[in-house]
């Protein structure tokens, strides 16, 4: 990883390494933790140990599902911004940013009611990224046009 931080915009297309190219996220200095759209997560014995599965993407802006499975996973109490408290597994991906390629923890949830399937929040920017939230790679309305999706007109003016 470089040593000199990238600046990035509020929304930003990232890989998900090995996995899915150019997924739109959200970029979001006020969430302390980063959140995948995923469904089935369960926990499975295989080998005679617990491994998480779990399905990413499968979303309107990431349609096609990837099935997942990794040993290594935990759970937490997360608190979202309309203040429910929930219980989310939390899992370490490798994920390419522009230039950055690097691993950092998501927490698993169910993102379909949002635009975007990925959110980044500031524990994977922090000393990394430098957030210019007068730019945007990926905006609301490119994502209505390309999928269908209906957004508020006033948001994301570019």
């Amino acid at each position: 990883m470089s040593k000199y931080q990238v600046v990035i915009g509020r929304a930003e297309p990232i890989d998900i390494v090995g996995v899915a190219l150019a997924v739109p996220a959200k970029v979001d200095t006020g969430a302390f933790r980063s959140s995948i759209h995923v469904s089935k997560a369960k926990v499975v014995k295989h080998g005679g140990k617990e491994v998480l599965q779990f399905d990413i993407l499968g979303h309107k802006c990431a349609p096609v599902p990837r099935t997942i499975t990794v040993d290594t996973f935990d759970q937490l109490k997360v608190r979202s911004s309309n203040g429910s408290l929930s219980k989310r597994y939390v899992v370490t991906l490798k994920v390419k940013v522009g230039p950055k390629v690097f691993n950092t923890s998501f927490t698993l949830a169910d993102r379909s009611d949002n635009v975007f399937p990925i959110l980044i929040g500031r524990d994977a920017l922090s000393g990394r990224f430098i957030v210019d939230s007068a730019k945007a790679n990926v905006t609301r309305h490119k994502l209505a046009k390309e999928y269908g999706i209906s957004v508020d007109s006033a948001e994301d003016e570019e």
